[in-house]
């Protein structure tokens, strides 16, 4: 791999932007079949993210500058992804190609669930280490990016970061990931309940009504002395019905043909509804009704 090697002799920018292209062109299977193999021949690469967080592929690790000896150790397979989104840095790269990129030969067996959990520890390290503005953007339906506005420096490990690394690298198996994910969620999760929940109350106050609906609508009397192209219904427990009448005639294209209106308001109240169905609200037959509220009606 003579590109590290001439990377870690600190050829500059322009080497590294050469082998990025490179990188980038070659094929995606070459990218998964090496990708082992780029974790440990990056030993004297590191990467400085923002001024204040030393990435070093080759112990899998983050730390803040300013405190080099307090390392968050990585999963191997988070591990990799970011080292991916950095070498890509500005470009979308996918879920399949994260996927393969860490997972290796392994990664059809990942569930997407492994994945996201993956990612969320690795935002959860960068959160931890204070970095102001999340580094991994989500791009719907086509996948991760680290923005190109992001100062990321390639720099040489030091030499206390490379001792760090005492324990050999073992590659993640991907279905042992997920069982520990799968293992430490529960069966149902609150969110879950709470929607559960919300779901049945919903379903009683739709079921409700309709079960009532013929005993609340027989409290309606027919209005007299409406227009004949429609059927007028005034809630009976008004003391009058002159705003009824009054909210009739200020709106006669209310009146449509064949159509049943259900008015409710109250004299004291400013509050007027209208339902306009197309029959009458009765028999638990299939109906059709638009409604309207008035909260602050004026006759």
């Amino acid at each position: 791999m003579k590109h590290f090697a001439v990377l870690a002799a600190g050829s500059g920018p322009y080497w590294w932007s050469l082998w990025a292209k490179w990188y980038h062109d070659s094929p995606t299977a070459w990218r998964t079949s090496k990708s082992r193999n780029i974790m440990s021949e990056t030993g004297n690469v590191s990467y400085l993210i923002e001024k204040i967080i030393i990435f070093t592929p080759a112990t899998q690790s983050l730390a803040r500058i300013d405190q080099p000896n307090q390392r968050i150790k990585l999963k191997h397979s988070a591990s990799l992804c970011l080292l991916l989104l950095i070498q890509h840095r500005g470009q979308v790269v996918s879920q399949n190609e994260l996927l393969e990129f860490g997972w290796g030969k392994n990664h059809r067996q990942v569930s997407f669930n492994a994945f996201y959990q993956s990612i969320l520890s690795l935002r959860k390290s960068l959160l931890q280490l204070e970095l102001e503005q999340p580094l991994i953007t989500t791009i719907p339906r086509k996948g991760l990016i680290i923005q190109e506005e992001f100062n990321i420096q390639v720099i040489e490990t030091p030499e206390e970061s490379v001792s760090f690394t005492a324990e050999p690298l073992v590659p993640d198996v991907a279905i042992e990931e997920l069982s520990d994910d799968t293992a430490r969620q529960p069966l149902i999760t609150t969110a879950e309940m709470v929607i559960l929940a919300i779901t049945l109350i919903i379903c009683v106050l739709i079921m409700y009504p309709w079960q009532t609906s013929d005993n609340y609508f027989s409290g309606y009397i027919t209005a007299d002395n409406a227009p004949t192209d429609c059927q007028y219904y005034f809630n009976n427990d008004a003391s009058n019905f002159s705003r009824h009448t009054a909210f009739i005639n200020k709106n006669p294209g209310l009146c449509q043909s064949h159509k049943f209106i259900y008015i409710t308001t109250y004299p004291e109240s400013k509050k007027l509804s209208v339902l306009v169905c197309r029959s009458p609200m009765k028999n638990r037959q299939e109906n059709a009704c638009q409604s309207v509220y008035y909260p602050r009606y004026d006759s």
